[in-house]
C-alpha cells in the first residue's frame, strides 16, 4: 500500500471513530473527555493502532477503566469503519491511552523547579 493510501485511511478512520465517539457512544465520560489523537495503520491494513487523549487531565481519572471501557467498544468501532470504508479487510482496532500532555505536564513541573532552585542559588 502506499504511503499516500495509508495516510488518507488513518485520517478516514480518524474521523469515522471521532464520529462515532461524539455522536454514537452512551458513555458520557468517554464521549465528553476523550479525543481521537491520530492512527497508525499497519503496512498490510490489518491492524489499526488509534491513539486517543483525554482533554481534562486534571481531574482524577482512573485511566485504566477508561481504557478498559474504550476496549469494550473496539468491536463497534471496527464495525462503524467497515460500513464507512470500502476496503477488503476491516482492520482490528487496538486502543492505546496518549500520554503526552501528562509528560509535558511533568516536564513543565520539574523546570519550574529547577528554575526556582537557580533563582535561589543566585539570590544567596
Amino acid at each position: 500500500m502506499n504511503i499516500r493510501r495509508k495516510r488518507g485511511l488513518e485520517k478516514e478512520i480518524s474521523r469515522i471513530i471521532g464520529t462515532a465517539i461524539l455522536l454514537e457512544v452512551k458513555n458520557e465520560k468517554i464521549r465528553n473527555l476523550v479525543t481521537v489523537k491520530s492512527v497508525n495503520l499497519s503496512p498490510d491494513a490489518r491492524y489499526a493502532d488509534v491513539i486517543m487523549s483525554i482533554l481534562d487531565y486534571k481531574q482524577n481519572i482512573n485511566k485504566e477503566k477508561l481504557l478498559e471501557e474504550l476496549n469494550k467498544l473496539k468491536g463497534f468501532f471496527r464495525k462503524k469503519v467497515g460500513e464507512n470504508l470500502e476496503i477488503r479487510y476491516t482492520p482490528e482496532i487496538r486502543i492505546h491511552l496518549d500520554d503526552s500532555v501528562e509528560y509535558s505536564v511533568k516536564i513543565s513541573k520539574i523546570l519550574k523547579e529547577a528554575i526556582a532552585t537557580v533563582n535561589i542559588d543566585s539570590e544567596e
